[in-house]
């Protein structure tokens, strides 16, 4: 079993309760304000309802991905104004879905990852089919393609390498590693593994390689 930690699970996230005898080598953890130094935001993993406090309090957007909010952030820290979002573009219009779907069918803006459009691709592939991220992409900005190339796109992007996971998703790129790394380990023991890796700076620190 993978030696992860001297400090017990339990206790992992209340430092004052950590017991004599156990190694903390953490250092202390930031309070996300406007005073804090861009270098020491960029160095801190920070949860999204931390980053969406922050914006509401400081008069920023709040919503938006994890990514968005994070770009906001380090704008308003630099000094920056970032230019009015959501202002320029107008979203489609959503268009209804057919009712039979055929592989010459044009894929239309605002389809949804429904019942309908799954059977078609189940018929089409196997009955254990998902929607990966390629197809969600392509069914986002469809331009204009045909179901029949939706399944070439899905099909290829089976045979693609795993794709590198996002910076604002750290959480799933830690678990990630860490099972490559520790084959025997729990899902107990990856959280445990997360939650001390919070702790410190090297947070945002990955192999740059994936399993």
């Amino acid at each position: 079993m993978p030696n992860i930690s001297t400090v017990p699970a339990a206790l992992s996230d209340r430092p004052d309760l950590v017991p004599s005898g156990h190694c903390d080598t953490r250092m202390q953890r930031p309070v996300l304000s406007d005073k804090l130094p861009v270098e020491q935001f960029r160095a801190w993993y920070w949860l999204k309802k931390e980053l969406q406090a922050y914006c509401r309090t400081h008069g920023l957007c709040g919503s938006g991905s994890k990514e968005d909010l994070t770009a906001r952030i380090l704008a308003h820290l630099s000094g920056h104004t970032r230019p009015a979002e959501g202002a320029a573009a107008a979203r489609p219009t959503r268009q209804a879905m057919p009712s039979v779907l055929t592989s010459a069918t044009v894929i239309t803006p605002g389809w949804r990852l429904n019942a309908v459009l799954r059977s078609f691709f189940v018929q089409h592939t196997a009955p254990g089919f998902r929607f990966n991220q390629a197809l969600r992409d392509l069914l986002a900005h469809p331009q204009g393609r045909t179901l029949g190339q939706a399944l070439e796109i899905y099909r290829a992007s089976l045979q693609a390498p795993r794709p590198q996971i996002g910076r604002q998703f750290q959480f799933n790129q830690h678990i990630r590693t860490f099972f490559a790394s520790h084959p025997g380990a729990t899902r107990a023991q990856a959280l445990q593994a997360w939650r001390e890796k919070r702790q410190s700076p090297q947070i945002l620190e990955f192999p740059s390689s994936e399993p």
